[in-house]
């Protein structure tokens, strides 16, 4: 790889995929091992004990994971966004997140979804 590892993690936590997808490599995945995120050419395998999102919460999820804002995704979902700040709420949760990034690349990490690249 012939970026700093600092600079992936940077961008693993921030979203930004598709500055670590090298074309003669293949794609890289991110896996969640403990409280770090670590980037290799293989997928991880599933986990029984993972967290499972509602359909409501998978597709503010994938919205998040896109850059919309919270109150961009109310208004896209017709929803309040208290609504939606209550779905973050419950998801940084489940996966022990601190922040939108790293709930998005923790999902990600763990396989919960893909984002287009």
């Amino acid at each position: 790889m012939d970026a700093p590892p600092e600079r992936i993690v940077r961008a693993v936590n921030q979203g930004r995929w598709e500055e670590y997808l090298p074309g003669e490599h293949g794609p890289l995945f991110a896996h969640q091992q403990g409280s770090i995120v670590v980037v290799t050419h293989s997928e991880a395998e599933p986990k029984a004990d993972l967290p499972k999102f509602s359909p409501r919460e998978q597709q503010v999820l994938v919205l998040l994971g896109e850059g919309m804002t919270t109150a961009q995704i109310a208004i896209e979902l017709g929803l309040s966004a208290r609504t939606i700040r209550g779905y973050v709420a419950n998801m940084k949760a489940r996966l022990e997140a601190q922040n939108i990034q790293q709930l998005v690349a923790r999902a990600v990490a763990l396989g919960l979804f893909r984002p287009e690249v």
